[in-house]
């Protein structure tokens, strides 16, 4: 967007400079007033470093007379950095957070409310998403909104997927696993022809892996808790996953693998860089994860070993004829952007951030300024130049991620309306690293039906987010220390029924009332 046509949409309230000052707006003025800081707190990606002074904060700066200063945690730490100042109050002017903090903080009075700001019409741009996509009315809490959701654009389906090394499959004339009892067959033979080798590593700990792979076994599990929304269980209702006979099958089912040797034996303490040179070098087969990474581990993976391949599989069959799992949520994101109540001028903060709403809004937080690093087709949709994204062909970790964290832009920054698949697949294109297994890979998800959308929460009051958080930390605090002693063997999988009694006991089933009458009340 040229700094004309920026201007005119300032100029009709798509944008505000520092103070709310009406003198800002008008062309020429960027600078008459003294710049803002705008502190930003989000979780860094170790595939997405944080570039402080990107493209993007510069034009921001330039345009808007706002300097917003990012203040990245690692996202191994950032959950328990960001409870410990949701607890204390002492927050930056805009701190990534999810659903699971709005139920838990919200009556603490730490976040702004944003309701009013949009009935008051300050909101335009985020109000145009807010009608088109009703079930983000899930994400409040006594009709009351939080905090920015971060909302997909232009999103291709992708989700939470099981990734093998095809070529060792081939090599060895091992079917491909059409069901979960026959992937641990085929990866114990592996573990057979490979002695020294981890067949399934796994990174960020035990709930990520719980998390990705529970459900596609039949149960289910998030990363904040057991609650989870089941469409074969009695039409379709909330249940409380690791209380259940079935969570007990996933449990018996790393128990096996495990003791088999299958399951990499340090898979609770691993990190994402550990994990991801076990499987780039050779050591580890398979992976239950974001399968969109076996497309570049691929590639690393061929600078030794040529004929090396991850690709995804069909979802396996946890039962005869049943094979599930969940999309990531191709409209919101799981995260969302709320502004601290203590902001200075929280009005301006609210206006810039649903400026990011706008299409140009979006434009400058994904694909930079244009005419320096994107260009506009005959179908008004941003382009990267090719001369801009040649910068990055040999980029580490991946082009299209090296790119991003140039930029400061896209799904892993501050960009509440953001593009994910829709940037990569002009980059890798434009890179040369798009080919045949990424055709095949697209393909495979796009074409498989055991994938499904994913149903969000409900709205709940604050009365009823008191007593989930209440309920949830005691029986995190119950399981969490359980689940390693089932799947290592330390405990024998039929202490599990004990667990599920107590649990149950102690407020599971009363998780899975409130969850499922704020969903009736929800659709009356």
């Amino acid at each position: 967007m040229t700094k004309k046509r920026f201007l005119l949409a300032a100029a009709a309230g798509l944008v505000v400079v520092s103070g709310c000052s009406s003198a800002g707006l008008k062309a020429g003025s960027a600078n008459d007033s003294k710049q803002r800081t705008v502190k930003v707190m989000f979780a860094e990606s170790p595939s997405q470093k944080v570039n402080n002074g990107s493209p993007i904060q510069n034009e921001i700066a330039r345009l808007m007379n706002i300097r917003l200063e990012y203040e990245p945690i690692a996202a191994s730490n950032y959950g328990e950095k960001k409870k410990i100042l949701l607890a204390t109050g002492h927050l930056p002017d805009i701190v990534q957070i999810e659903k699971q903090d709005v139920n838990d903080f919200a009556s603490s009075g730490v976040f702004l409310p944003l309701m009013d700001y949009m009935n008051r019409g300050l909101m335009p741009n985020f109000k145009k998403q807010w009608d088109a996509l009703p079930d983000l009315k899930r994400l409040t809490v006594d009709g009351e909104l939080y905090g920015f959701p971060a909302i997909a654009r232009n999103e291709a389906k992708n989700g939470f997927g099981p990734v093998i090394r095809t070529d060792l499959l081939e090599k060895h004339h091992i079917p491909l696993p059409r069901s979960f009892d026959e992937l641990l067959t085929a990866l114990g033979k592996l573990k057979q022809l490979y002695p020294d080798s981890v067949p399934w590593p796994i990174r960020k700990g035990t709930s990520q892996l719980l998390a990705a792979a529970a459900y596609m076994m039949g149960s289910g599990y998030n990363v904040s808790g057991g609650m989870y929304f089941d469409k074969d269980v009695e039409g379709g209702k909330f249940v409380y996953g690791p209380a259940t006979p079935a969570f007990k099958q996933v449990l018996a089912y790393f128990q096996k693998a495990y003791s088999m040797g299958v399951l990499d034996p340090d898979y609770p303490v691993t990190t994402q860089q550990q994990w991801t040179e076990k499987l780039t070098g050779g050591k580890s087969f398979f992976f239950l994860d974001n399968s969109g990474f076996g497309l570049n581990f691929t590639r690393d993976l061929r600078k030794s070993v040529p004929e090396g391949t991850f690709q995804v599989m069909p979802i396996p069959a946890y039962k005869p004829g049943s094979a599930r799992a969940q999309l990531y949520p191709t409209t919101f994101s799981g995260k969302m952007f709320a502004v601290s109540s203590k902001a200075k001028d929280p009005e301006a903060l609210v206006k810039l951030i649903d400026w990011m709403y706008s299409e140009q809004g979006s434009n400058l937080m994904n694909f930079g300024v244009e005419g320096v690093h994107y260009t506009l087709d005959d179908k008004g949709q941003p382009q990267l130049k090719k001369s801009y994204v040649d910068r990055f062909v040999r980029a580490q970790p991946t082009p299209y991620y090296a790119l991003y964290s140039d930029l400061g832009c896209c799904q892993l920054s501050f960009t509440p309306w953001y593009s994910n698949t829709m940037s990569q697949f002009q980059i890798e294109k434009m890179t040369g690293n798009w080919d045949a297994l990424n055709e095949q890979y697209w393909q495979i998800v796009a074409s498989d039906p055991a994938y499904g959308e994913q149903v969000m929460e409900p709205p709940l009051t604050k009365q009823e987010a008191a007593r989930v958080q209440e309920i949830n930390n005691r029986l995190n605090f119950i399981l969490n220390p359980e689940y390693d002693k089932f799947m290592m063997g330390l405990k024998p999988i039929g202490e599990y029924d004990a667990v599920i009694a107590s649990v149950r006991e102690q407020g599971a089933g009363e998780l899975e009332s409130i969850y499922n009458s704020a969903m009736s009340r929800m659709i009356r």
